[in-house]
């Protein structure tokens, strides 16, 4: 009996078992993870996804028009700069920085939002520690595994192997509802606006609240805080330039 019972609790407190409850019900997720956060599975998973659906893009992308398309945003470079940059690129050189990008760039940013929540936390006053700020940040990008699926269905769908790196998320508000260009001065701000960003601030949310014991308004106001500075300064330099 006892035997059954602790089976149950250990299967019921899985990562696996959390990464499925984490879609449906996040709070629960979490509570799960209080106690063995099993940061590896998330990490893994998101790096995988990305990585696998970069090497995709890559190996079926018109690498000469998506070239073409990247020169040609570099609006502020004069003729002689941009023929120069086009020289240099290599189909081999971008996939290898894009690669090193989602490689390197998911534990650092993890590394970096751990240590925003480690000192939010000792603003409020509350136990958190980086440990668990960088696993909170860890299992808060699984929704890039969502976006990379989305990406993997662009690219199949895609005949002439014409997409550039915007068009892999159609959920953003760029694609949504501007689509400006490449090198266009808000083409970035507004894909970085997309579901999976929203989804990410709700899993960032729903942690910190379950971990730090906070409750739901001063975890909103702790995520949203970083959020609403950068893509503040970010629009404000836009509009800078526009100006």
């Amino acid at each position: 009996m006892d035997l059954t019972k602790n089976t149950a609790e250990t299967t019921s407190t899985s990562p696996i078992t959390a990464l499925v409850t984490m879609v449906y019900d996040p709070m629960r997720a979490f509570a799960m993870l209080e106690q063995r956060r099993a940061v590896w599975l998330p990490l893994l998973l998101v790096m995988l996804t990305s990585a696998g659906m970069l090497m995709l893009y890559f190996s079926s992308v018109d690498f000469e028009w998506l070239k073409d398309k990247m020169v040609a945003s570099m609006t502020a470079a004069s003729a002689e700069e941009r023929q120069q940059a086009g020289a240099m690129m290599s189909k081999n050189m971008i996939q290898t920085t894009s690669l090193l990008g989602a490689l390197i760039g998911i534990p650092v940013v993890a590394c970096v939002t751990g240590l925003y929540f480690l000192i939010a936390a000792k603003v409020k006053k509350v136990s958190f520690s980086f440990g668990q700020g960088f696993a909170l940040a860890v299992w808060a990008s699984i929704p890039v595994i969502l976006t990379s699926l989305i990406g993997v269905i662009q690219i199949l769908l895609s005949s002439t192997g014409q997409l550039d790196f915007s068009q892999l998320n159609p959920l953003s508000v760029n694609q949504l509802v501007f689509q400006y260009e490449m090198g266009s001065t808000w083409a970035s701000f507004f894909d970085a606006l997309n579901i999976g960003t929203v989804l990410n601030i709700i899993l960032l949310v729903c942690g910190f609240q379950v971990w730090a014991k906070v409750p739901r308004p001063a975890a909103i106001a702790v995520v949203l805080t970083p959020y609403v500075i950068i893509y503040g300064i970010w629009a404000a330099i836009n509009l800078s330039k526009a100006a």
